[in-house]
């Protein structure tokens, strides 16, 4: 009966004749025809009743059962076994068995055009090798014949192309193809009309170094057009991937701190040099992997910042053999603009931002759309390449828009788009209107005076934006009353246990005079302050929360006015609190110091524990809704020039 496929494998070595190796090459058995080589595609008729031992052997890994039927067979080795135009080494590479592939590899090392039969859909044993994403055994199979990197399939895919496509989670293969694969053989990997699609495949899978090291070696593909994905281009595929840019992440505060690092673990995207001293790269490697166990962030600002930087060199790369083409060729190249709006739509602000600084006569990010764009899809970081200081201190867009840029500018403003998903940072819906109307404001700052007012006859502008926000607006009322009311009910229990101490003093007091009986201690002055401190922050807070639930909830008041009572609600709610944990420390302080002296260091240790939690989950979004609102306009110039780091020699 056969086993499962994960029962354990034969490891035996048993070798065969040369001249065994050799009949077997050129005939197929009893019980099939003459193989055709990788040429023949089509599905024969197989005796697999014949053959299932030998199938069962590799789907085992079972080494020795393959060899005795070797010996009674040697035709077998080669032999198509399946109706679908398999052998053994099609079998033994879906079947994921490294020690047998590597043995039956062994055996036919002497033939290695015997590897590069195909099955009926094209596909040598590398191409199955590579969907099951076993190193071990691609490695083997392209030491034992580099020509298999060059098969093509029925769909004019080399292994490489399968990698890119259908295997890219197995990085290490990708690499070993990329550096194994070369421009001859029958399958043109880099010298066809297809060989863009690889790599736009490997910037669909974030393998941006593998494809710095590709176009490095063969430079054409910079400027090559798919015709798989729709004329796609590195540029544009690139235009369209936001997180491979800062632009398009989304960092916490921490990790925003890191990413600014000058240093952040090492960002070189070149292959290893095996020929470095190894024991340099092992210490340099250990001391980067203990860094991440230690502190894991640094993994993921690493990652994020090292597929930025290879981003904008691939965009540089592009740009630089963009240069040498004449400007009617960059139009075409780019789509007549097509391009343009679409890197504005996605946010592709560094790409943008390139183009200008290699390309800066204007000619080809003169299109009033790209404004116009950029409103609409809320891409404040391409805007701001647009925008200039003007004489009062204020941005404003240049060149200044017309009649018709003003009209477009103030539709796109109104407008809302849900799909795009959140258009701020911070958590809330009152702060997504916020930045809402901070958009709608600006750009009316911007437009024509005569355009700023009616839209249609009896409709304005502004009305519009309210009927087209009208369901966020119902969502962000909901939201700010909610968040009040919650919000009030702690402040109020708070209130209502620290005015109840402020009666209870820690010790009592005296029966004659009422004075407290540990009046002088410190730890009653610091009681009695933090009561009191709390008592008023959180009636504050009530006050605060009390005011937004009676507010008219316009989208005006979405700006300021209900933001700011939010922010300073939260921060005297959350003030009350620590004073609360303030003043029960004090009154355990007082009342176990005499008895248990070592008290004080376990309460400093559990009171530090609700702080370090706050300062975790709250302190973040505090500072994301105090920047929205009380910090710098989103609005700024952009300096083009800053941060070129190209030399004129490279143009």
């Amino acid at each position: 009966m056969m086993r499962l496929p994960s029962e354990e494998q034969g490891n035996s070595t048993h070798a065969e004749p040369a001249a065994d190796i050799e009949n077997a090459c050129v005939s197929n058995g009893p019980a099939s025809s003459q193989s055709g080589g990788a040429s023949e595609n089509s599905k024969e008729e197989v005796d697999e009743s014949y053959y299932r031992p030998l199938l069962r052997a590799a789907f085992r890994g079972d080494w020795e059962s393959a060899t005795r039927f070797f010996e009674r067979d040697a035709a077998s080795k080669t032999a198509k076994i399946t109706s679908r135009s398999e052998t053994l080494l099609h079998i033994a590479a879906l079947s994921a068995r490294d020690q047998f592939l590597e043995n039956l590899v062994k055996l036919l090392s002497l033939h290695p055009e015997a590897l590069e039969m195909a099955d009926c859909d094209g596909r040598a044993a590398l191409h199955n090798a590579v969907l099951c994403g076993s190193i071990r055994m691609v490695e083997a199979l392209v030491r034992s014949n580099p020509k298999l990197t060059q098969l093509a399939d029925k769909e004019v895919r080399v292994p490489l192309g399968i990698s890119a496509l259908d295997a890219s989670m197995h990085k290490e293969i990708v690499w070993f193809l990329a550096k194994s694969t070369t421009v001859d053989g029958p399958g043109k990997p880099f010298s066809s009309s297809s060989a863009i699609d690889t790599i736009v495949d490997l910037i669909y899978a974030a393998h941006l170094d593998i494809v710095l090291y590709l176009v490095g070696r063969y430079p054409l593909l910079l400027t090559m057009k798919s015709t798989r994905h729709h004329n796609a281009s590195i540029l544009t595929t690139l235009a369209t991937r936001e997180s491979h840019f800062l632009s398009g992440t989304r960092l916490s505060v921490l990790e925003a701190l890191i990413y600014q690092c000058p240093y952040t673990g090492g960002l070189n995207y070149k292959p290893t040099d095996k020929s470095l001293n190894l024991v340099l790269q092992c210490l340099t490697r250990s001391l980067w992997n203990a860094a991440k166990i230690v502190v894991p962030i640094l993994k993921k600002v690493h990652e994020v910042k090292l597929r930025h930087v290879m981003a904008i060199e691939l965009a540089r790369q592009i740009c630089i053999a963009m240069s040498q083409m004449k400007t009617t060729e960059i139009i075409d190249f780019c789509g007549n603009g097509d391009f343009f709006l679409q890197a504005t739509t996605y946010g592709a602000s560094e790409i943008m931002k390139l183009f200008i600084q290699f390309f800066p006569d204007g000619k080809l990010t003169c299109d009033k759309r790209l404004i116009a764009s950029a409103v609409r899809y809320r891409k404040e970081r391409t805007l701001r390449l647009f925008l200039k200081v003007s004489s009062t201190n204020k941005s404003s867009l240049v060149p200044a828009p017309t009649l018709v840029d003003s009209t477009n500018m103030l539709l796109a403003a109104a407008e809302y788009q849900p799909n795009l998903g959140p258009v701020t940072n911070v958590s809330g819906v009152a702060f997504q209107i916020q930045r809402e109307v901070q958009w709608y404001k600006a750009v009316e700052s911007w437009a024509i005076p005569s355009t700023r007012e009616f839209f249609k006859r009896g409709i304005t502008y502004w009305n519009l934006f309210k009927e087209n926000h009208r369901k966020l607006l119902e969502n962000g009322e909901k939201w700010v009353k909610d968040t009040a009311n919650s919000c009030m009910i702690v402040s109020t229990l708070v209130a209502t246990i620290l005015f109840a101490a402020a009666f209870t003093v820690p010790g009592g007091n005296d029966n004659n005079t009422g004075v407290p009986l540990l009046l002088g201690q410190d730890s009653l002055l610091v009681f009695t302050i933090s009561d009191v401190l709390g008592l008023f922050s959180s009636m504050m807070a009530i006050l605060l929360f009390l005011a937004i639930l009676t507010s008219r909830y316009e989208a005006q008041d979405f700006l300021e006015s209900l933001p700011k009572k939010i922010i300073w609600g939260l921060c005297f709610l959350f003030l009350s609190l620590a004073c609360m944990l303030v003043a029960f420390t004090a009154t355990l302080t007082m009342v176990l110091h005499k008895r248990l002296e070592w008290v004080l260091i376990p309460i400093t240790l559990l009171a530090s524990l609700p702080v370090a939690l706050f300062a975790r989950l709250q302190l973040p979004l505090l500072f994301q809704m105090v920047k929205s609102t009380y910090g710098p306009s989103i609005f700024h110039p952009d300096y083009i020039w800053d941060g070129v780091n190209y030399n004129e020699q490279d143009q």
